[in-house]
């Protein structure tokens, strides 16, 4: 080395220390930043937007089975309307005062509105179960699903039979997850659930039930396909004919509540554009 260079007697030192700060009174400039690169196999959780997830509308599917249950309560009223007159035409027959021929057309008209309504009530279960159904998808697609899964939106309704104990607590859940006030990851599971939930229990499950075993024997005897049987079903059982219909109202009331209310928080929840 030679004597005229300045860096001859210089060592140069590698540390990983910030450097020191400048002589001439500037600011120190930040430390490099860390390393933020991930380890091999992690992955954060981030909640998608829900514009992004496949979620389905509930709007329409809501509209049409209020509609349906609605009408099935309708052909119940006319039901009752009609079944008067034919109590009447059934006791005739019975005391000898018409033929055979003439109370089977006297009664065409209660059997055919029988015959609506129980397409209707079908109707209105299977536009119920999509409803359900998509509810519930959408709940799993929020990460919101727990107990009841979407097929249980149509096996529920079949066990057990007649007592609709799967469909009651689906409700529940589905309102609860459909709360629209709590947050991504919120807990949802602790969210008191509507009144209506249990009173549609009991005048869609409970109380169907009673009647429908109160009715059991003349319903049997009917079914032996006799003109005398159908009449003397038609002229005794007008108490119990006043009665479901009187309830098949008070439970679609009690159902056309509770469904416009759920699809209106759901679709607050997910954000779907009412029209």
């Amino acid at each position: 080395m030679s004597a005229s260079d300045p860096d001859a007697d210089t060592v140069q030192v590698v540390t990983n220390l910030p450097p020191p700060p400048p002589r001439d009174g500037s600011p120190t400039p930040p430390p490099p930043p860390p390393n933020l690169i991930a380890p091999a196999g992690y992955a954060g959780y981030a909640a998608p937007p829900i514009a992004t997830l496949p979620l389905k509308r509930v709007g329409g599917a809501g509209r049409a089975a209020v509609i349906l249950v609605g009408l099935a309560a309708l052909f119940g009223v006319l039901t009752v309307a009609v079944s008067q007159t034919v109590s009447d035409e059934a006791d005739a027959f019975l005391g000898g005062a018409t033929s055979s021929d003439d109370f089977i057309q006297s009664i065409a008209p209660y059997l055919l509105l029988t015959f609506v309504q129980g397409a209707i009530v079908i109707a209105s279960m299977v536009l119920v179960m999509i409803w359900m159904f998509r509810l519930a998808a959408n709940h799993r697609a929020l990460h919101r699903g727990a107990t009841w899964s979407p097929g249980w939106a149509i096996g529920g309704w079949f066990l057990p039979p007649l007592l609709y104990i799967i469909p009651t607590l689906m409700y529940r859940e589905l309102w609860r997850a459909s709360d629209p006030e709590v947050p991504v990851g919120g807990d949802w599971k602790s969210r008191p659930a509507s009144p209506l939930i249990g009173a549609w229990f009991a005048v869609y499950s409970v109380v169907p039930i009673a009647l429908m075993f109160a009715q059991s024997d003349s319903v049997l005897s009917g079914l032996g396909g006799s003109d005398e049987e159908i009449a003397k079903q038609i002229s005794g059982d007008q108490g119990l004919v006043i009665a479901t219909a009187v309830i098949t109202v008070i439970s679609a009331a009690v159902f056309i509540t509770f469904a416009r209310a759920l699809t209106a928080r759901h679709q607050r929840l997910t954000g779907e554009v009412t029209t």
